[in-house]
């Protein structure tokens, strides 16, 4: 599994010095991406998801490059031809907004479509198959690992009724830089914390790029 290859980079770059940067990282993240609390049924999925952020895609001040990069730079002399391959590998994760197309023929994976680039990718997931369903629309992290695709452990799951408005704000970014398509991902995430918060409201008046909750 790719996590342990994870876990020196996690532990680098959580601890010590960089403590006060997870803090203001997360700062960061939850004002963009909606606010959760302990109780929050997504609270642990959007933990891994600002984990997944905070290691692949933030820079850190004064390096400019994420902490995934900066450890591949630093370290790459000595790593071995494997590792280098993986830690590559890495630094090229494919954050986005994901259909579901279908169960690969031997159920063991999935094949899903990135909503902003249109490529599908068929991802090795036999642990959690069973919880999608066809047409499923859905925030993940696609890792590639050891010639293969996997997902990171941080889901945000839309309501399929808001495809239409979900794929015409995702078309309206598509040809745009990836920090203005990683700012609709968050955008998108914190609209599904407020559905999730009032439900009395119509989901229409939530999911909408005038909402007022």
């Amino acid at each position: 599994m790719y996590e342990r290859y994870l876990e020196p980079i996690i532990e680098e770059f959580t601890t010590g010095e960089y403590y006060r940067e997870v803090y203001n990282a997360k700062q960061e993240f939850f004002e963009k991406a909606g606010i959760v609390y302990e109780d929050d049924i997504e609270f642990e999925q959007r933990m891994c998801v600002f984990m997944d952020w905070y290691i692949f895609d933030r820079d850190l001040p004064g390096v400019d490059l994420p902490p995934i990069k900066y450890y591949f730079r630093r370290n790459k002399d000595r790593f071995s031809n494997e590792e280098l391959n993986i830690y590559r590998d890495f630094c090229s994760t494919i954050h986005s907004v994901f259909r579901l197309k279908r169960r690969t023929w031997a159920k063991t994976g999935l094949v899903v479509q990135d909503l902003f680039s249109n490529k599908a990718y068929t991802v090795q997931a036999p642990e959690i198959s069973r919880g999608f369903t066809r047409g499923d629309i859905f925030e993940s992290r696609i890792i590639p690992f050891k010639g293969s695709y996997e997902f990171s452990r941080g889901f945000c799951f839309h309501p399929i009724e808001m495809e239409s408005f979900i794929l015409g704000e995702i078309r309206r970014v598509r040809f745009q830089d990836k920090s203005r398509q990683t700012k609709l991902i968050m955008q998108l995430a914190s609209m599904k914390l407020k559905h999730l918060r009032f439900q009395h409201i119509d989901i229409k008046h939530i999911y909408t790029s005038q909402s007022k909750f």
